[in-house]
């Protein structure tokens, strides 16, 4: 177990110094109800609510040779992890075993820690819950032992992310997300590239559908951004429904796309976002 930390063009993982991982762990998204009560009518009206943010813990352990390697690996880890400036953390799992023995002394080999691993499929952009500091936790074959505990919050979305995909669209577009994504909130775009003349564009995804009015001939290139419609580069806006686009989760994990015309459909810059 570890944790990736990527902070623009700064990337690192907690184990180049030496920490060991022993948990981390996520919760739900914190939920603000949006309701509705009126004078004369019993109970409330449900509109939903909004997701506002996610809370995120790590433990581990920081070993130092002496107060010197201390000092360093301590201004190291509040570099990384003290920043204004939000970031991404990225679990690191094994399926291996995470310990050598069952009590100390059992057997031989590393106290902690596992070998390998693989990132997790999702991410989090976050900052800092609360400030931090090593606890002493005692000695161990000269070297001292520091207990980690850290908290973080999401920054923007309060979900956990994957990084943005690119991918060809023939009837569906693959989601294995939790909760929606939305052009409002993420910002991917669909690209259509017309093969053929046509009075008009309806495209489908999901269950929402975006229309265009305008002549079409082979070759046009739309942009659909969901705030924004271009046509070969110019605005159309005026020319559509201002329909943006949802990428709901579903039992299957696809969601499904359909087009008025024959045309090749890309979808860019797309996340899959996890409650």
């Amino acid at each position: 177990m570890d944790l990736l930390i990527t902070n623009g063009a700064l990337s690192a993982k907690l184990s180049d110094k030496g920490i060991v991982t022993t948990d981390f762990d996520e919760s739900t998204p914190s939920l603000t109800p949006n309701t509705l009560s009126f004078k004369g009518r019993n109970g409330k009206l449900n509109f939903g609510g909004d997701y506002t943010d996610k809370k995120l813990s790590y433990n581990g352990y920081m070993q130092s040779s002496n107060q010197s390697d201390y000092e360093s690996k301590r201004n190291w880890l509040y570099q990384l992890l003290g920043s204004s400036t939000p970031y991404y953390i990225t679990p690191i799992y094994s399926d291996s075993s995470q310990y050598d023995f069952e009590r100390p002394g059992e057997s031989t080999g590393s106290k902690l820690g596992q070998l390998g691993g693989i990132e997790s499929n999702k991410r989090y952009y976050v900052t800092l819950d609360d400030t931090f500091a090593p606890e002493l936790a005692g000695s161990v074959n000269g070297k001292q032992i520091y207990k980690l505990s850290i908290s973080f919050v999401t920054a923007v979305l309060p979900f956990g992310e994957t990084k943005p995909k690119t991918a060809t669209v023939t009837n569906s577009i693959p989601y294995a997300g939790t909760v929606k994504a939305s052009q409002l909130e993420v910002p991917f775009y669909i690209q259509l590239t017309a093969k053929q003349t046509a009075s008009a564009i309806s495209l489908k995804i999901g269950s929402r559908t975006w229309t265009y009015s305008g002549t079409v001939v082979s070759g046009d290139v739309f942009k659909i951004g969901g705030v924004y419609n271009l046509k070969n580069t110019l605005s159309v806006n005026d020319n559509t429904n201002l329909e943006y686009f949802t990428l709901d989760p579903s039992a299957v994990g696809t969601v499904a796309v359909t087009c008025s015309i024959t045309a090749t459909i890309e979808i860019h810059d797309y996340k899959e976002l996890y409650l």
